[in-house]
Parts: C-alpha cells; structure tokens; sequence
C-alpha cells in the first residue's frame, strides 16, 4: 500500500478527467444506468462485496486499449491502443480509506466536479459516482458523512492532501455489449482498466 501526497489541485484534475472520460461518449444516460445497475447486482454475488463497504463506481463509453510505446531507448510512455467501440465498461472497486474534501467556505452545489453525485446503498454497502448532470445535494453529504468520507476544511487546509493508493486492491471490471447490455464479462483483478486485453465477448452488430 502507498501513501501518496499530492496538492489538492492536481488532484481536482485528476478528479475532473475521470469525470469527463466516465460522461463522454454516446450510450444514453439511461443505458449507463442500466450497466451500473447490471454491474451492482452482479457484484453483490462476489467476494469482492463482502470484504468492503464503500465501492467507487466508473464507466466508460468505447473501450480503449493503453500500449506502451518506446520514446527512446531508456524512456517509454503509455499511449492509446486498440479501440473497441462495440465495449462500454463499468468499474466497481473498494474506495475507503480515502476521504472527500469538502470546503465548508463554499456553496456545496459548487463542489459536484471534485464529490460524487450519486448513490446507491443497499444492505449497508454504498456505491457511489460521479455525475456532472447531477448536483451535490445536502442528502449526499449526509449520506457520506454516513460513511465517514468527508473531510472538511477551508482554503487554508488545501494545500496538500493525502490520498492512498492500494496497488494489491483488486476491482471488478465489467465489459458490456453496447448491442445488448445484457451480455457481458466480468474480469476480477488489480490491474487498471485498459491495461490488459479486454476478455473475448460476442456482440451482434
């Protein structure tokens, strides 16, 4: 496990560039609700769901493969791959220890792009995402006070932020038919979505 420290600034970026990839695309809202939806019950049936509460939920429009690509013969970087525009995804994996920051100098409605949105808690599980279609509302709040994953404070307090990263911490990732939602894959794993090929799955065209 790593204890990484980071300005609270890189990680709203961060924070921001998730959002926008986990938003973009051009499945109907409706249906990355359905893939969630889907993605949840199936995930409540792994051992995944029993050794944690708090799940951070993602989904993807159009999957793409990372390939690493050699700069020079010291330096390589991870590029964009393969497409695969017949897959959307969803990722479910354990969030806490980590907390939200919460500036409590601030209209919370202004927060929406650095707090998740939305929930579902069922049977004292709480998964919970991003949506900037959704504003942050006083039930939110409580319900993450709830789970105790806020952290408040005021602009003196932003400067740095702790944030941990479990590199061992495995997630289930599931790859969708944009087709027929009803056929998928789950993968369970360590591995971050996009670095591994994508498991073999028919989808009619």
């Amino acid at each position: 496990m790593k204890i990484i420290y980071i300005s609270l600034f890189s990680l709203c970026l961060s924070t921001i560039s998730a959002v926008i990839s986990s938003n973009a695309g051009s499945i109907s809202a409706r249906s990355y609700d359905q893939a969630r939806q889907i993605a949840i019950q199936d995930f409540s049936k792994t051992r995944l769901y029993k050794k944690d509460s708090v799940f951070l939920i993602s989904v993807g429009d159009t999957f793409h493969r990372m390939t690493l690509k050699r700069i020079n013969e010291h330096e390589a970087d991870w590029v964009l791959g393969n497409i695969y525009p017949e897959l959307i995804t969803v990722d479910i994996g354990p969030y806490s220890p980590n907390k939200f920051f919460l500036d409590t100098t601030v209209d919370i409605s202004a927060q929406t792009r650095f707090i998740p949105s939305r929930w579902i808690e069922q049977n004292g599980k709480l998964f919970f995402w991003y949506d900037k279609h959704y504003t942050l509302t006083n039930n939110t709040i409580k319900i993450l006070d709830k789970y105790q994953l806020l952290r408040r404070g005021g602009p003196n307090d932003l400067e740095r932020y702790s944030f941990v990263i479990d590199d061992a911490a495995q997630g289930a990732q599931y790859y969708f038919c944009r087709s027929n939602l009803n056929v998928y894959k789950r993968v369970i794993t360590s591995v971050g979505l996009g670095y591994y090929d994508p498991p073999n799955i028919r989808c009619n065209p």
